[in-house]
């Protein structure tokens, strides 16, 4: 496994899913107090836990899809190659990003949410965006990494 092959840009998208896992398992999401009693939950737990969980799930398939694309281009999964990596991956980021705000507004009020949520958002915006930068630019982002000129597309037929 060459990690040389991998850009900023899917360090970044691979970081910021496995970020939004931690926050989804170890960050309290609700947290409140009354009395000598306080209740705190993380991104996975109750209330409407489910959505936790399948925003992990798709939060670890965006992160191991970007690295397995670029560390084993030679493994092939006949779903993925069907729509496409860069498709399936905006949409798991995309399906992520709704669970967490879905997630975020069918709690209680805003002033019993804890940090986690809040940060969780921010994360999950942010792994849409760098997954749409990855599916729009792949091959130009790779070279501006390298330093290489991206190619030209040439219509067939003309020689250059």
């Amino acid at each position: 496994m060459e990690l040389s092959k991998l850009t900023k840009l899917d360090y970044w998208t691979a970081g910021i899913a496995l970020a939004l896992a931690i926050d989804l398992l170890a960050l309290p999401w609700v947290d409140f107090s009354i009395g000598p009693y306080s209740y705190s939950t993380s991104g996975i737990g109750s209330p409407d836990g489910v959505l936790g969980v399948l925003a992990l799930l798709l939060a670890l398939a965006v992160g191991a899809d970007v690295l397995l694309a670029r560390l084993a281009p030679s493994l092939r999964v006949a779903a993925l190659e069907a729509v496409g990596h860069g498709r399936a991956r905006l949409l798991a980021a995309a399906g992520a990003g709704v669970l967490v705000a879905l997630k975020l507004l069918l709690h209680l009020h805003p002033s019993y949410l804890g940090a986690g949520c809040w940060v969780a958002l921010v994360l999950a915006v942010g792994l849409v965006v760098l997954t749409v930068r990855l599916r729009v630019q792949p091959e130009e982002v790779a070279s501006r990494g390298s330093g290489a000129a991206p190619a030209s597309p040439q219509a067939p037929g003309t020689s250059a």
